[in-house]
């Protein structure tokens, strides 16, 4: 307990007191003889007027509004008004209220608009009358109240109102209501208690309290049980006012002071002792209250909060001291700091009484420095001497961790929320420089206590982390977590380092990382820029594991795709000779890549390895020598990325005949390749269906392909024309030349071909080539004399319209006017004649086209 109130006795009276109120510096007594008695009380309390010709009956209520000057009163079963402008108490003659004969309660509800000073002009007062079983609502305008509605009708008659919001708070003999003043509705709360008067207490705009029994029920306007909604007291009270933050209840002869947070406590604050019971309580300012009995009137001062806070901390009651910090009157410089200062001592005491996750919650809203939090936790300091990885960990512990990852997951999330921070400034880059501290210390923190709770999370962790490199590295070999020690290296770039380690455990067998499977995966995924290093570690792989190891450079994904290829391609030349084939065909079958030395170093590694099979002679072989001799040969047909003159200079003179004729093909060497396959190959039909090709890819000269075919047939070349040595001079074929000419008639050069046929090859043999030639010859004619008519008709047209427009005229004077631009044509005026006929400067005729 402590000293929350300081009693001052302000007046004694001979006639039984009925009811105060107070405004501004004023304060009012009505007494049961119907006197209404006005004071000041500043300097000191002093009678300024006295009303004993109002009312022959009591006074029971009294309600004053400052921002109009009046006072509402409540005599005689009727509510009238009293006008203390004039620090006179003046009966207002006000026939708005004469319907209010038979009340028994009333309540008020005053608003000023945000913004505007308080002043009967901007003020919305609005009072609602309990008059036997029916609420009447009226509202102040001018000088008088005026009616807002229809009178509502009520099950029972009220005793007690309060008005909060936009609703009115009813307490009947023996159940409290709501009335909600916009849609005019009433509903009922709950019963109030054996043999008890009713009670209400206005908290807040939207917030009311109400007694049943010895229990004070905190509930909204919504008629919702608030947070912590039960307040207990010793006693059934007769009275309770709220004077923020705490409640005071008048039972038997004290006042008793609780706060809402006194839950199911009867345990009060400060316990007040009074002459007699108390049968009235006002306040107009919080910390200042009014309190009447019979016969007497008292004030009840506030202790000055700072006093309080003092009294409080030390007792450590840090929550009525923040409550107390908020609502002080300080400037909001000091009342920050204050606040700030407290919060931080409650946090600390929550943490020195084991409540972890309030004190880290705490610590959260102060924005606390994390490692100021972390300090709280000496064995998980950077360079800490304790041996947290051998202490036993017991619940307590674990709790203490728990709660401090929860706090510093929250704080990194808010951390990397923050935009980056640019060098715009010196003052910003210290900023982004103490961010990066702060979460090198959250997650190297962060680590060591999933170490001791969950060591599951470490690795998403590392994956985005800011982790202290040298500790995080010492800790996590102490505990021999290799895979997160190669997430560490890897998010820090640090290649090198991590594939060293990845090597070393792929021998241990009793290591997770055993074999070549994580190597290869590190190597797949850290990018072109790495090149030197994944050729470098891929070695070993290549070597123990050719096939598995390829896949670091043939992987389906972008950072293997978007490797140099080039560069690849040498390393494997120089070192892993028997997976080229493998790698330049995915490269080149798979991913579709038109570089040229790729497609040259498949040719010749097809071709290396032809010449290999060859040498060996193994009957084994010669199944695999077929099949690369088949790919070979559909490459050289298809591809069209090799660069031919490389690829021939390596095929040997000797071998290789149907490669080379396939090169010399795409270098446009017909008669080459036609010689090939008719003296050396001896294989005409392949020669007849090259010459088809050509012919049907209409290039230039492709009619003269089956010309150099029928000289062939019918010479044949001495062996150098082929390039060949050491091969005989086969005899004329003139049946081929005859079945050709009969067959390919129309595609072949008729005058080139007459030149070439011997004179042994009879007329009739080759009728049917000379018939299609001259019906070929007759028809080109045709179309040449159809083509010439067409075009001279159309060069007469041309003409006859050439001479129509060069027979027209124009004749310009001085009279005559441009139309865009209005004026005269002059000596040197350029025109020009438009197809309408019109006649415009050529310079505005450019103007009118723009537009």
């Amino acid at each position: 307990m402590h000293d929350v109130y300081e009693v001052v006795k302000l007046l004694k009276y001979s006639v039984q007191i009925e009811s105060i109120t107070a405004y501004d510096n004023y304060l009012l007594v009505g007494n049961r003889l119907g006197h209404i008695f006005l004071y000041t009380t500043s300097p000191r309390v002093q009678l300024v007027d006295c009303n004993k010709t109002f009312s022959k009956r009591p006074i029971l209520q009294l309600t004053a509004i400052s921002e109009c000057q009046i006072v509402i009163c409540l005599s005689d079963e009727r509510v009238s008004v009293l006008d203390v402008s004039r620090d006179k108490v003046i009966h207002l003659k006000t026939a708005g209220l004469q319907k209010t004969k038979g009340a028994s309660s009333f309540t008020i509800n005053v608003k000023t608009p945000d913004g505007l000073q308080s002043n009967s002009s901007n003020t919305v007062v609005r009072l609602c009358v309990a008059v036997k079983r029916q609420l009447q609502v009226y509202y102040w305008k001018g000088k008088d109240f005026l009616e807002h509605s229809e009178n509502i009708d009520l099950p029972d008659i009220p005793r007690t109102l309060v008005w909060c919001d936009q609703t009115v708070v009813i307490g009947c003999k023996n159940e409290y209501y709501l009335f909600d003043v916009t849609m005019e509705q009433v509903k009922p709360l709950f019963l109030t208690g054996k043999n008890q008067e009713p009670i209400i207490t206005k908290i807040s705009d939207t917030m009311f309290g109400v007694v049943k029994d010895s229990h004070f029920i905190v509930m909204s306007t919504m008629d919702d049980v608030a947070e912590q909604q039960f307040i207990k007291w010793i006693d059934t009270p007769s009275i309770i006012l709220y004077d923020e933050p705490y409640l005071i209840a008048s039972i038997s002869d004290k006042l008793y002071v609780q706060t809402i947070e006194s839950v199911e406590s009867s345990v009060s604050r400060q316990v007040i002792s009074v002459t007699s019971k108390t049968s009235n309580m006002f306040s107009c300012q919080n910390g200042l209250i009014y309190v009447s009995s019979t016969l007497d009137v008292c004030c009840l001062k506030a202790v000055p909060f700072a006093k309080q806070i003092k009294r409080l901390l030390e007792d450590k009651d840090f929550q009525l001291a923040l409550k107390l910090a908020n609502i002080s009157d300080e400037s909001v410089d000091d009342k920050e700091k204050n606040v700030s200062q407290i919060r931080t001592l409650y946090a600390n005491d929550l943490f020195e009484k084991k409540k972890y996750q309030e004190s880290m919650r705490e610590f959260l809203k102060l924005n606390t420095d994390p490692y100021d939090v972390i300090r709280l936790f000496p064995n998980l300091l950077p360079q800490s001497d304790s041996d947290y990885g051998e202490e036993i960990l017991e619940k307590e512990m674990e709790i203490k961790i728990v709660a401090l990852i929860e706090y510093l997951t929250e704080v990194r999330f808010k951390l990397l929320k923050e935009p980056n921070v640019k060098n715009q400034s010196d003052i910003l880059e210290i900023n982004s420089n103490h961010q990066e501290q702060l979460l090198q210390i959250i997650d190297t923190t962060l680590l060591k206590c999933y170490l001791q709770t969950n060591d599951a999370l470490i690795a998403p962790l590392l994956r985005l982390n800011h982790c202290h490199l040298l500790e995080t590295e010492t800790t996590l070999k102490k505990y021999k977590k290799y895979s997160e020690l190669i997430i560490l290296y890897q998010t820090k770039g640090l290649h090198s380092k991590a594939l060293e380690l990845l090597q070393k455990q792929s021998d241990d067998s009793d290591s997770n990382l055993k074999g070549p499977e994580r190597t290869i995966q590190y190597l797949q995924n850290i990018g072109s820029n790495n090149i030197d290093i994944i050729l470098q570690f891929s070695d070993w792989v290549l070597n123990k594991y050719p096939e598995e190891g390829l896949t670091i450079f043939t992987e389906d994904v972008a950072e293997v795709e978007h490797l140099p290829r080039p560069k690849v391609l040498d390393f494997l030349i120089r070192n892993h000779k028997n997976l080229i084939i493998p790698y330049v065909e995915h490269v080149i079958h798979v991913w579709n890549d038109t570089n040229a030395i790729c497609h040259n170093a498949l040719i010749h590694q097809y071709r290396e390895k032809l010449q290999k099979y060859n040498t060996m002679s193994m009957q084994a072989d010669e199944q695999t020598a077929q099949n690369t001799k088949t790919k070979l040969l559909e490459f050289l047909e298809q591809s069209k990325c090799y660069t031919p003159e490389t690829v021939l200079v390596h095929f040997p003179l000797d071998g290789f005949f149907e490669e080379r004729a396939i090169v010399l093909g795409k270098l446009g060497r017909h008669e080459q390749v036609l010689s090939m396959y008719v003296t050396v190959l001896n294989d005409v039909n392949r020669a007849i269906e090259y010459c088809d090709k050509v012919y049907k890819s209409k290039n230039e000269d492709c009619d003269q392909i089956y010309v150099i075919l029928l000289r062939l047939l019918i010479d044949p070349p001495d062996s150098w024309l082929a390039g060949l040595g050491g091969v005989s001079k086969p005899a004329p074929n003139l049946e081929k030349v005859v079945e050709i000419l009969n067959k390919n008639a129309a595609q072949i050069a008729t005058p080139d071909v007459l030149k070439v046929l011997p004179d042994e090859i009879p007329i009739n043999r080759i009728s049917n080539f000379l018939v299609i030639a001259l019906d070929k010859a007759i028809s080109d004619r045709r179309l040449y004399q159809v083509n010439r008519g067409l075009l001279y008709a159309k060069l007469l047209k041309i003409q006859q319209q050439r001479i129509f427009y060069e027979s027209q005229n124009i004749t310009l004077t001085e009279f005559n006017i441009c139309r865009v631009c209005k004026k005269r044509f002059g000596n040197q005026s350029a025109f020009v004649r438009c197809p309408n006929g019109e006649i415009v400067h050529y310079s505005c005729h450019n103007h009118k086209a723009d537009q």
